[in-house]
Order: structure tokens, then sequence, then C-alpha cells
């Protein structure tokens, strides 16, 4: 069964998204609809990217990924059709794709028109959905439009690394209010060589001296941290929201510091 992902930053109970899949749904009745992400907080492009770039390779061959973040027609807009290991991912030229894949992991991208002018403003996920249900009607992506290897490019956020410290950010964070952060196990490994250390956790003064391997390793109410199922460092809170509680967002980093 073919099977649609969707992005958006829509929160959940928007009667927009049970339109979508209507629409889907009355043209290809037999189509799985996986809701990957909603309510990403409004054009978070990199957070959107962190979620498709961590769970397309999840899915099988011929899924089609459609991203319904900063996606809307504003005159200059372009819209693209990336293939990428036999999945497809239609987006926005946002900078999207560059966070997500290395360039040679692309097999093309098309570029597609779909800011036509029109009597009324029709929603760019609506247009994405019609392209996917072409595509799992048989038709190539090259009937959409023109290939493309120009297109917008974003730098990702990575650690700074030291001797005696690394420095990452606050990336993303789940429904519990555990803070995952850029900072991957590989990383930390190499750069530890088996030291002590303290992990800090924002500016708030609290800090961590021990990797855990679950939250239920420390006491309820305490911090802890973990490498989660993504290999990159997550601090968390056993029982309690850590991002709520320490007011993380964005701009929130982690800290780890070496001891000899």
């Amino acid at each position: 069964m073919p099977v649609i992902t969707l992005i958006s930053d829509r929160k959940t109970d928007d009667f927009f998204i049970g339109r979508l899949k209507g629409k889907i749904l009355s043209a290809c009745n037999n189509v799985h609809i996986i809701d990957l992400a909603h309510n990403i907080g409004y054009h978070s492009i990199p957070r959107a990217a962190f979620i498709l770039k961590n769970s397309w390779r999840d899915f099988p061959e011929k899924t089609i990924h459609l991203v319904g973040v900063d996606s809307e027609c504003n005159g200059k807009r372009k819209h693209l059709i990336a293939e990428v290991y036999n999945q497809y991912f239609i987006v926005s030229d946002n900078g999207i794709l560059s966070l997500i894949f290395e360039p040679e992991e692309i097999t093309r991208i098309i570029k597609i028109d779909l800011c036509n002018e029109s009597e009324k403003m029709i929603p760019a996920l609506f247009s994405f959905a019609e392209k996917a249900v072409m595509i799992i009607s048989g038709k190539d992506i090259e009937e959409f439009g023109k290939k493309t290897t120009e297109i917008k490019k974003l730098i990702s956020i990575k650690p700074i690394c030291g001797n005696s410290h690394i420095v990452g950010s606050l990336v993303y964070s789940d429904s519990y209010g555990n803070a995952i952060s850029n900072i991957s196990f590989d990383l930390f490994r190499e750069t530890a060589r088996g030291r002590s250390y303290k992990i800090f956790a924002g500016t708030t003064g609290y800090s961590i001296d021990k990797i855990s391997v679950r939250y239920q390793d420390v006491e309820e109410g305490d911090l802890t941290a973990v490498f989660n199922s993504l290999g990159l460092l997550e601090i968390a809170m056993n029982k309690g929201n850590l991002v709520e509680m320490l007011n993380f967002d964005d701009n929130t980093k982690i800290r780890i510091e070496f001891y000899d």
C-alpha cells in the first residue's frame, strides 16, 4: 500500500489536516497516511528538518513525504520534489533539503510551479497532495517541472568541540519535555577519552556527572542525561517536563566539560 507522510506547523486540531486527508483519500483510497508531526512551531524549518532527517529511513521505498512548513506562495517561492533512495520529498525551497541530505544522497530534484495566479488561494499542502497522488498513479516526477541543482542552502548548527569541552545546542524537545541536543555519542566518546565530566543544562547551574541508560536510573524529579535511540545526548527529568520547567528554547546550550 502506498504511504504518504505529513509534517506541518498547523495544530493537530486544525480541520485543515482532516480536509487534506480527505482530498488524498478521495483521489487515492488505497493509500496509508502517516501524521509524522504537526504543531512543530510556526515556520520552524530546522525542527521539520530534524524530524524528517531522523525518520525517513524507517519508511518503505516509494514513500512520499509532504512538508507543509514555510511552504505557501509569496511571489518568489520555489517548490521542489526530491528523489532520495527511491523515496520522494515534496517541499518548499526554503533550505530544508540541505539540512536533511548530503548533496550526493539526492538522485534528482525537480522544480515545480505551484504559485500560478488564480482567483483563490490554494494551500501549498493541497497542491503537494495532488502531486503525491499523481506519483502514486505512476507519473514520473520530471513530468511536473524541470530538473535543477540550484536549491537554497542552510548551514546546520554543529557542536563546538575543544580538548576539554563540547558545547551543543537544543535541537528538539519531545512530548515529555526532554531536551535533545546535537551532541552525538561518537563525538562524546572521542572527546571524553575515558575522562570524568560534567554536563551543564543551559545556564541553570544544574550539572550531571553520569550518563544513564534510562530515565528511571535517577530519582523522580532529578535530572538525567542519556543517549537516545538516535545516538544523541538527551537531557531529561525523570517524571518531569524539563524544557517547560527550566524554560529551555532553541537558544539553550548544553555544555560538557571534561577533567583530566
